[in-house]
């Protein structure tokens, strides 16, 4: 059971966000630009308005300038002067506000140099006829001409002033336009922006709330694992530790704490409480190991002894490795084991390898007395009985003949038994040297070895032609002549042997007690035959070692030779078989790996 991982991009993930700020950050700044664009068409409207009503404020106060001088010509009354002197005043800071308004356009500005040339000339020409009208000078025709000129210099002048309104007028039209266009697109601009900014937002809040539901399922999931590993600590007596090396912060699963007698978190873990239960003769392990693994980065393993805190000395096994995690800082991650249970097996093992060891040793001795000091007096008593049937027979009475006759089969016993040990012996030692060997060559060389005992009971052998196999070749031609002596030894005392090998290709899953898998073959190769047979339910015992059926007054031999069969089949990984029915005949059948 493990845990899903929602896999995503980073590099999707990075552009996703990445084109979402350029996006947001496009919309604002085109807002913004709205906004200001907005803003400063306002502006400019109000400063064309404000130019016009200056103009007007202008040419009103060069009127009232007129009228007062006017007014004071014809009464002489000082009220009119000074009003006109304020209208005067008026005038200039009026042209200077205009001048002011108008900086940013250089027509306009010509315009108003244009116009205060004019104007300065009419009050001048104003400022001459009040000074001589102060000075009663009469000159009724010149004062005439001087006023006619006046009217003549204001006429100018409201041109002028038409002309300046008639350009801002053009202009403030022209503003009107394009604030009508910002005030127009402004709206639009301000739902986009709350329309990405919506889009932005739900899609955050859609994945937040996947992110949530999966981290519940993740947190569900983490949850299970947690008593998962927990049980499974508790069930296989392992507990899991890490220890920070850089802020010296230890944390131990719960499982450590019961494996030292305790209840969880009943100590503080620290390596100093630790060290507390080790053994005090493997303290110095636990303390090398650590600084090993913190300094080589290295796994390391080490086995120390502890005593509980009820004070049973337990066995551990400690396995630690060094990490550095994504802050670049040390953590000391390792698992401990209980192994005193299999510290104990272990000793048994040793002491039963010890045991098989001996048992080997005595076994070889026993090869050597066999093949050496057992043959050397049989061989005497060979050699003996040999002289005694060729000289001295005759002196014999009847029943030292039968003594005598029956000497000589049990020393031939004696001697068939001793080589069949050899050759089973060598059987279970023997070098597993396989080669590519034709079966039919073996075949033909079992025959040879079994020619004498074929010739004398006419056996009868058909075969059709056999495979070639990769296996130890010395040990399969021994098979051949066991099975192959063996359905000639149990045959019919009035029948003709007839042995009938055949082969065929099959399944591992066709083979009783064989691993049921479909692609691996075998090599079926049976030997049956037209013997005496036995019952069924010997048919596993028939390959004990020396488990004979019949009586060896009537059919020798030792027990041995099936034994062999089944040694030879098993070092080739292989299964043999056998079946049989009394007075019919026996079927042994090898399974050989292709």
């Amino acid at each position: 059971m493990g845990i899903r991982n929602y896999k995503f991009s980073p590099v999707v993930l990075r552009s996703v966000f990445v084109v979402s700020i350029f996006l947001l950050f496009f919309t604002v700044s085109i807002s913004y630009k709205q906004i200001q664009s907005l803003t400063d068409s306002s502006k400019s409207i109000l400063h064309s308005h404000g130019i016009r009503t200056e103009l007007e404020l202008l040419l009103y106060y060069t009127k009232d300038a007129e009228t007062n001088q006017r007014g004071y010509l014809l009464t002489h009354d000082t009220s009119f002067y000074k009003s006109y002197e304020n209208a005067l005043v008026k005038v200039r800071e009026s042209f200077g506000r205009l001048k002011a308004l108008s900086i940013d356009n250089p027509e306009q500005q010509k315009f108003l140099e244009s116009l205060k040339y004019l104007m300065d000339q009419r009050f001048d020409m104003m400022a001459s006829v009040i000074k001589n009208t102060n000075l009663q000078i009469t000159i009724s025709e010149s004062l005439k001409k001087r006023l006619l000129k006046g009217k003549e210099l204001m006429d100018k002048i409201s041109v002028q002033t038409d002309k300046i309104a008639s350009i801002e007028k053009d202009i403030l039209i022209k503003r009107e336009v394009e604030h009508t266009h910002a005030v127009n697109l402004s709206p639009l601009s301000f739902l986009l922006t709350a329309l990405f900014s919506l889009f932005v937002f739900i899609i955050a809040f859609y994945r937040i709330k996947e992110d949530v539901k999966k981290l519940k399922r993740v947190n569900n999931q983490l949850l299970i694992n947690q008593e998962l590993f927990e049980h499974t600590e508790q069930i296989a007596e392992i507990s899991s530790w890490f220890w920070h090396i850089d802020t010296n912060v230890l944390f131990y699963s719960d499982n450590q704490y019961r494996l030292l007698g305790c209840e969880p978190h009943e100590f503080k873990p620290t390596l100093e409480n630790f060290i507390k239960f080790v053994h005090s003769d493997d303290r110095h392990i636990v303390e090398e190991v650590n600084v090993e693994s913190i300094q080589k980065l290295t796994s390391s393993i080490a086995h120390f002894r502890v005593i509980r805190k009820d004070g049973e000395i337990r066995y551990f096994k400690s396995i630690g490795k060094t990490i550095i995690d994504n802050y670049r800082k040390r953590i000391l991650i390792g698992i401990n084991a209980d192994i005193t249970d299999q510290n104990i097996k272990d000793k048994i093992l040793e002491e039963k390898l010890r045991d098989l060891e001996r048992s080997n040793k005595e076994l070889s001795a026993f090869n050597h007395v066999a093949s050496h000091d057992l043959q050397e007096p049989l061989r005497k008593i060979q050699t003996l009985i040999s002289r005694i049937a060729e000289k001295d027979i005759s002196t014999l009475s009847e029943k030292g003949k039968e003594y005598f006759s029956r000497i000589r089969v049990a020393a031939n016993r004696m001697q068939k038994l001793i080589d069949d040990l050899l050759l089973f012996s060598r059987t279970n030692k023997a070098d597993k040297a396989f080669e590519s060997t034709n079966l039919n060559n073996i075949l033909e060389n079992s025959k040879q070895e079994l020619m004498q005992l074929i010739e004398e009971k006419s056996v009868t052998i058909l075969s059709p032609i056999l495979p070639e196999l990769n296996v130890i070749p010395f040990q399969i031609e021994q098979l051949f002549i066991n099975l192959i002596g063996n359905s000639i030894k149990y045959s019919k005392p009035d029948t003709a042997p007839v042995i009938t090998i055949d082969t065929t290709l099959v399944s591992s899953k066709e083979i009783i007690g064989a691993s049921a898998s479909a692609d691996k073959k075998f090599h079926k190769i049976s030997f049956a035959d037209n013997g005496i047979g036995f019952e069924q339910q010997y048919a596993e015992s028939v390959f004990t070692l020396f488990q004979r059926l019949h009586d060896d007054k009537k059919y020798s031999g030792t027990g041995i030779g099936l034994t062999i069969c089944k040694k030879i089949v098993e070092n080739h990984n292989g299964f043999i078989t056998a079946e049989a029915t009394p007075n019919v005949g026996a079927s042994f059948t090898v399974f050989l790996p292709s």
